[in-house]
């Protein structure tokens, strides 16, 4: 037992940073996300009562607490030049020929090369001083750089001290770890349906989610965006006797820092082949982009000896893989008014066979997009999709053209309530500000009534259209005096469907704090922020009464979604809709948890829930998993105890089956967690 407050601080800290490991890094946690805040909680208290010991390198210390007025210039001690591409195995081949040419060797001796996965992310450079986090920024132009440290310290995978795992490597005095920043496939999903159910244009692709989430001048935002790394490199360093590059990524690796488990030493160049076009197939399998392998001679003494030109290192190169694309047309363009007033153009596409699912429309992002590309109503196009999962135009095939293409305008006024609109701060997207706007009022109920949200099964998008349409909703608090005489009256409106809908409305009053929370379409407030709010405050009326220090003072609130929160609440409108959503019965506190505690069976264990439930949303299926001490995964892997299976799987129930992961089906699970 710890002697000392100090010791007892120390010992925190030391316990965080190795759950951070095995949580962050190794995809292994031991305790529960619980188990793992009241750690913090207990090391934040102490610090408070004893600022004295508070240390830069302390995991309280990860997200600062104001946002940063511009990002300082950091220039590079070795350049970060970029790579030079190949796109075929015979380039690969005169790549090695090249090599052995430069520095004397026999064209039948073999080079060692260690090839790795080319993540399609954010590249940046972390600087440690004495073992200690001291900055770290983008690669920029090569030279110099963005110093974002207070943004990459919110990302645990970063250790803010170097510790070995295993008390071996001694820390040097001064080193540079280079790597990339990348979002996962699920996040970026995930982050994208946030900003379109808030009425926010989407990101284009993962990596631009990444380079903008780093670019955040609130780091209590990119907090939120749950940014990844990948170590892959060694830059400036004093002390260091290495002889390989795969020692550099071990050594890496010796300190908790990620390196991509897929690196893989090749002896000679047709490894390197075959191990590349083994992951041009395999790279639907990872749930991070990947465009292509990076392969690099394995010793240091002819990296030396190679050098570089003016752009790139001579010992490197990249192969990158094709995109699946498909060709298809533009039918129509039209405009969709997202819940917040924004105006985003959309392709009606030629349903077209792309990557597994049948396509047939694209979101143009905005109407800068549509004027750099030219993009016209009858066009033939490239498609692709950005990240394996959201489909985009890559270019107009303007050969094909006919002449009876038409050029798209960009609109004044709403194209549904017709009246003017704006532009917002960025100067890039339209934005309509009539809070009566019968299509924002449309896509605000459907966010309402949403599994992740108020869960009203049965009050669809068709349906939401003929209630707001016909007057017999014209805001979500409307929903809770509908009446069934209403409801009988509507298409394809029977009386079973009838009584069903008014028993999920009647239901839905019931939903705990949280969900109402991100139910009512707060601007920058999505599930989890939702949570966090409702875990402060445990009344509606509290959170409206708030002020912007208190939310300032929460962990992950920033001053953006502050003053959201701010100006929701003091919007006479939602003041009226509020008293509606009371006078109709909706519960307004947080509701008593159950302290079920842990479960022999469930604690300890990874679950991955994948489909449809009938009894549980996924997000409550997980939730109850947590509670009862168990683990939520995101993808399967052979680190996964259970697969929790709805309807219409997809290919996680494939994997688990190859795994042999226990697969659940909603009654085995109702067994399990009972």
């Amino acid at each position: 037992m710890p002697s000392t407050i100090k010791e007892k601080i120390k010992q925190l800290r030391d316990t965080i940073r190795y759950h951070d490991r095995k949580y962050y890094v190794e995809n292994n946690p031991e305790i529960t996300d619980y188990e793992y805040d009241q750690l913090l909680k207990e090391l934040q208290q102490l610090e408070k009562l004893h600022p004295e010991f508070v240390t830069p390198d302390s995991p309280t210390q990860r997200v600062s607490g104001e946002p940063l007025a511009q990002f300082p210039t950091i220039e590079h001690r070795i350049p970060m030049l970029s790579i030079d591409n190949t796109y075929s195995d015979e380039e690969l081949r005169e790549f090695d020929q090249r090599i052995k040419r430069m520095v004397e060797i026999e064209t039948h001796q073999d080079i060692e090369y260690v090839v790795e996965l080319k993540i399609d992310g954010v590249a940046i450079t972390l600087w440690y001083e004495n073992g200690l986090f001291a900055r770290g920024a983008t690669r920029g132009d090569g030279f110099k750089g963005d110093d974002v440290s207070a943004n990459l310290k919110t990302i645990r995978q970063i250790p803010l001290k170097l510790e070995p795992i295993d008390k071996k490597p001694k820390v040097p005095s001064s080193i540079e770890i280079r790597g990339e920043i990348y979002l996962p496939n699920k996040e970026f999903q995930r982050l994208n349906e946030q900003r379109e159910e808030e009425g926010e244009p989407q990101f284009a692709n993962p990596r631009n989610a990444a380079a903008g989430s780093l670019k955040l001048l609130d780091p209590r935002i990119t907090a939120q965006r749950r940014l990844r790394l990948f170590a892959y490199a060694i830059g400036y360093s004093e002390g260091l006797e290495l002889k390989t590059h795969i020692q550099c990524l071990e050594f890496i690796r010796g300190f908790g820092l990620p390196v991509n488990p897929y690196t893989q030493l090749c002896k000679n160049i047709e490894e390197v082949i075959r191990y590349c076009n083994e992951w041009d197939k395999r790279r639907g399998e990872l749930d991070y982009m990947v465009d292509g392998m990076v392969i690099k001679v394995n010793s240091l003494d002819l990296h030396d000896q190679l050098g570089a030109t003016s752009k790139a290192p001579r010992w490197v190169i990249s192969f990158k893989f094709q995109p699946e694309q498909a060709v298809t047309k533009i039918e129509e363009i039209v405009v969709q008014v997202g819940k917040t007033g924004t105006l985003t153009p959309v392709a009606n596409l030629t349903p077209v066979l792309l990557a597994g699912t049948t396509v047939s429309r694209a979101t143009l992002h905005n109407f800068d997009e549509i004027r750099r590309k030219d993009i016209r109503e009858g066009d033939y196009v490239i498609l692709q999709k950005a990240g394996e999962i959201i489909p985009q135009v890559v270019t107009v095939l303007k050969e094909k053209r006919k002449g009876t293409e038409i050029p798209f305008t960009e609109p004044s006024t709403c194209p549904e309530c017709k009246e003017k609109v704006v532009r917002d701060n960025t100067e890039v997207y339209l934005r309509c500000h009539n809070p009566f706007c019968q299509a924002q009022v449309k896509r605000r109920i459907q966010y309402f009534a949403g599994r992740d949200a108020m869960d009203i099964e049965g009050l669809g998008p068709a349906l939401v259209e003929q209630l707001v349409d016909k007057g017999f909703v014209k805001d979500y608090a409307d929903i809770y005096y509908l009446r069934y005489e209403d409801l009988i009256t509507l298409e394809r409106m029977g009386e079973k469907s009838s009584q069903n809908l008014i028993h999920a409305i009647e239901e839905s009053k019931h939903r705990d704090l949280d969900r109402l929370i991100c139910a009512l379409g707060i601007l920058n407030v999505g599930s989890h922020t939702a949570e966090v709010l409702a875990e402060r405050f445990d009344t509606l009326d509290k959170l409206a009464n708030t002020t912007q220090e208190e939310l300032e003072g929460i962990y992950e609130i920033g001053p953006v979604v502050a003053k959201s929160i701010l100006r929701f609440f003091q919007n006479k409108h939602t003041q009226e809709i509020i008293k509606k959503l009371k006078a109709g019965g909706v519960n307004t506190k947080k509701l008593a948890t159950q302290k079920s505690g842990k479960n022999p069976k469930i604690s300890g264990k990874s679950f991955v829930v994948t489909g449809t439930l009938q009894k549980y949303s996924r997000k409550e299926a997980e939730t109850l998993i947590k509670s009862l001490g168990g683990r939520v995964l995101s993808g399967v892997s052979k680190k996964t105890d259970y697969l929790v299976v709805g309807e219409e799987p997809g290919s996680k129930l494939d994997k688990a089956r190859e795994l042999n992961v226990h697969i659940l089906d909603e009654m085995t699970f109702e067994k399990l967690i009972n």
